[in-house]
């Protein structure tokens, strides 16, 4: 089940990709789903927005819980990502501490990023700003953690509980959200 919530504040971060610690809290992970906007440079500049990955917040990125997977587990082919090199990195760079499993983080990632995904596509073909992109992801209540500048990506927080679902929360909700 897919909760969103309200998202209270918008940190923007200056040019440089500077990321905010994240605290969990209570909750037992804690992270970042990860969207490209396509207007950045490089593998960041593509005709739409896509997914760039989960990312739980560990070490001194914040206190999240690693679940544990292995780096060796066989990847699933996913329509949301267009490169199967580019998931296997993300596999052993994020999905290990994500998920048990690569099915269950691959699924997980898919099925989060798809709405918020098709919302930026719209904005982006009508020429709307990161900025502005941003700004319409939170009034719809997806909670916009960070803008990376550099790369065109905008990060929304996302925490799971001990079951380890993730979920779509606002940092300020992960307690009543995800402490289970």
């Amino acid at each position: 089940m897919l909760t969103l919530l309200f998202s209270s504040a918008l940190a923007i971060p200056s040019t440089l990709v500077k990321r905010n610690y994240m605290d969990c809290s209570s909750a037992p992970y804690c992270g970042l789903l990860v969207l490209e906007t396509g207007n950045g440079s490089g593998n960041y500049n593509h005709p739409t927005p896509a997914v760039h990955g989960l990312w739980p917040e560990t070490g001194r990125y914040g206190n999240s819980g690693c679940v544990g997977g292995s780096k060796s587990a066989s990847i699933p082919n996913v329509s949301c990502y267009n490169d199967y090199s580019f998931q296997e990195h993300e596999w052993t760079a994020h999905g290990v501490c994500a998920a048990a499993d690569p099915d269950t983080f691959f699924n997980t990632v898919c099925n989060l990023s798809s709405a918020p995904l098709q919302m930026m596509a719209d904005l982006n073909s009508q020429g709307y700003s990161i900025d502005d992109i941003a700004s319409q992801l939170g009034s719809n209540g997806y909670p916009v953690f960070n803008i990376d500048y550099n790369n065109a990506q905008i990060e929304l927080s996302v925490c799971a509980g001990s079951d380890a679902v993730w979920q779509i929360a606002d940092v300020s909700q992960f307690d009543s959200v995800c402490n289970y």
